[in-house]
């Protein structure tokens, strides 16, 4: 596979469908044909119910080779779902964020090993659990250094997601995301995303920063940073800085009115192994919690066009919201072998594939992410 093929894994995690007919092409030297089992594979669970809706786009060369949708948008209703319907993209915001604060770097406001504490001081009191199984009344000792934003950036500061099947994680996503968590996420918990952080930060780390990788929800920590720094909402800054520049006019915090009927509903399995319209949904109106491990809503033609300026060297359409030198940064390996699959790593924002055989500076040849856009309380 070569590393322009490979820079495809840019994804946007939408799950998609691709007509047949379009099989058997070759359209900017993509063979088409290599997608032929996802196809098939996404009609099973649509017509099993398992899979409510997909929506699939391909680009390459900075053209699209594919876009295509599939299924419904609503299984209650049967609404079919139609190309560019709009979703909650949930830790696909991360990437966003992370650009962000990547500007931020550019402009000289942040430093990556600036700690935390100095923009958010309840980080300078955390201590790290001794015992998991112990939840957040765990044993605890002092840490050993400081966090730094570079830590936040590539999931090395020893915080959690609240996600993984620990008692610690499992308190601390009771703290952030409510008490009936996972089955029941309450997103009026917090009403803006520094209090969400607080909440955080109110349990003790999972391990020494730096020491590890784990997935957490240091994305709300840098979100905070954000509106410290610039002075302005993280709702305000992303619009004006990425979303604006880079016409990404269905990306947002809060959908507008006349978007509502586009969005697609989270889904879940119920008891009953059912697939169904999930009863909890973020809202789409009103929100104040902008936050910065999940929150946005996008298309999938916009978060092409974020992912397009990132293989682009952070310029589209004559639009530069970062210097190639800037991305470059992003595609460095920041957490030495500590990444659980072979040959990868974690940059600034998105997880790597590296050439060990190359020099750092080469390394990189994808980055990628996910968002569980599809599965109730997991963010």
């Amino acid at each position: 596979m070569t590393r322009n093929t490979k820079s495809l894994i840019l994804q946007l995690l939408i799950l998609i469908f691709l007509p047949k007919t379009l099989f058997g092409q070759v359209n900017e030297g993509l063979d088409l044909t290599i997608l032929s089992k996802l196809n098939d594979y996404i009609e099973e669970q649509v017509k099993a119910e398992k899979l409510a809706g997909a929506e699939f786009l391909i680009a390459r060369n900075n053209k699209i080779v594919v876009h295509s949708s599939r299924g419904f948008s609503n299984l209650e209703t049967k609404k079919k779902l139609d190309k560019n319907s709009i979703y909650f993209i949930q830790s696909m915001t991360k990437p966003i964020i992370s650009v962000a604060i990547m500007q931020l770097y550019e402009r000289d406001l942040i430093d990556f090993d600036d700690e935390v504490s100095k923009y958010i001081p309840e980080v300078a009191s955390l201590k790290v659990a001794l015992d998991w199984s112990k939840g957040i009344d765990s044993p605890t000792e002092i840490i050993n250094s400081s966090i730094t934003i570079r830590q936040l950036l590539s999931h090395s500061s020893g915080l959690s997601h609240g996600l993984w099947n620990n008692k610690l994680d499992r308190d601390i996503g009771k703290l952030i995301y409510g008490e009936n968590y996972p089955f029941f996420t309450d997103y009026s918990l917090h009403k803006t995303v520094e209090d969400r952080a607080k909440a955080l930060l109110s349990a003790p780390l999972m391990f020494q920063p730096g020491t590890s990788w784990y997935y957490s929800a240091g994305g709300d920590l840098l979100a905070v940073i954000i509106e410290k720094v610039t002075k302005q909402t993280v709702s305000h800054y992303l619009k004006e800085n990425i979303f604006n520049p880079l016409d990404m006019d269905d990306t947002s915090y809060n959908v507008d009115r006349e978007g509502l009927e586009r969005v697609m509903p989270l889904h879940h399995t119920n008891n009953k192994k059912k697939f169904v319209v999930s009863k909890n949904q973020p809202p789409r109106l009103g929100t104040s919690l902008y936050g910065g491990t999940h929150g946005l809503y996008s298309t999938a033609l916009d978060y092409w066009k974020f992912c397009q300026m990132i293989i682009n060297g952070g310029k589209l359409n004559g639009e530069r919201v970062l210097k190639k030198k800037t991305v470059d940064l992003m595609k460095i390996n920041q957490v030495g072998s500590t990444y659980s699959r072979e040959n990868q790593g974690f940059g600034y924002g998105f997880a790597i594939e590296y050439d060990p055989t190359l020099k750092l500076e080469e390394k990189a040849q994808s980055l990628y992410w996910g968002g569980a856009i599809l599965i109730q309380g997991f963010l």
